[in-house]
């Protein structure tokens, strides 16, 4: 079975997330790099589970994913102030996360107008 593209771009910037808080100065590593490492796990997995349900449950793991996707863009932004990642891994995973941000907003905005609501 292929992956959906929006998995295999979280997949990638998972990836890019991990091999840069690899370099993470050793007091941030333990704390800021296993953050970020847990919010691309949530992010990839949710994403993963969406791909194979269906219904309100497929949204609410799209929902888990968006939350993910934003405590990493606001980690990152954090390790770049603090100088434990460069401009340049930096901007690499800023641009996964946009991608991976307009997929996942496009998947819900298609679940919303297939998923009947309660009140029908």
């Amino acid at each position: 079975m292929k992956n959906p593209k929006i998995y295999s771009d979280c997949y990638q910037m998972s990836i890019q997330s991990f091999n840069r808080t690899r370099s993470f100065p050793k007091a941030l590593r333990p704390t800021l790099g296993r953050k970020i490492e847990e919010a691309n796990l949530k992010c990839l997995l949710s994403i993963r589970k969406a791909s194979v349900t269906r219904g309100d449950t497929r949204l609410k793991y799209l929902y888990s994913a968006s939350d993910a996707l934003d405590e990493i863009r606001t980690l990152i932004q954090f390790s770049k102030d603090l100088k434990a990642i460069n401009v340049a891994g930096f901007s690499e995973i800023t641009n996964y996360t946009k991608e991976v941000g307009r997929e996942i907003g496009g998947f819900i905005k298609h679940e919303r107008r297939n998923t009947p609501s309660k009140n029908s």
